[in-house]
């Protein structure tokens, strides 16, 4: 986790983040109401993210809600946090 935390200072860092504990970061971006979570997984290079996410209803109407990823590989991490960093949320994919 230590080398994800020195990748995430030198690629968001105007972001806030905060290595918790060895297995534990916290980011916060300015635009986004909530803190992104991440989480050592229990498989090696693997993370569990909370997030942030705008989930789309079946009746068209939108809701922000925390959602949480398992298993996730770095690739998909920066994915999610690109994503908040330019929105503040996921935005679902249409």
């Amino acid at each position: 986790m230590e080398e994800l935390y020195f990748k995430l200072k030198s690629t968001y860092g105007q972001a806030k983040i905060i290595q918790v504990s060895p297995n534990l970061i916290e980011v916060d971006f300015k635009n986004s109401k909530e803190t992104i979570i991440i989480q050592k997984g229990t498989v090696p290079n693997r993370f569990t993210v909370f997030y942030p996410q705008l989930i789309v209803l079946h009746n068209g109407k939108k809701k922000e809600e925390y959602s949480t990823s398992t298993d996730i590989l770095q690739e998909g991490l920066f994915w999610i946090l690109k994503q908040i960093k330019k929105h503040g949320k996921v935005l679902p994919k249409f």
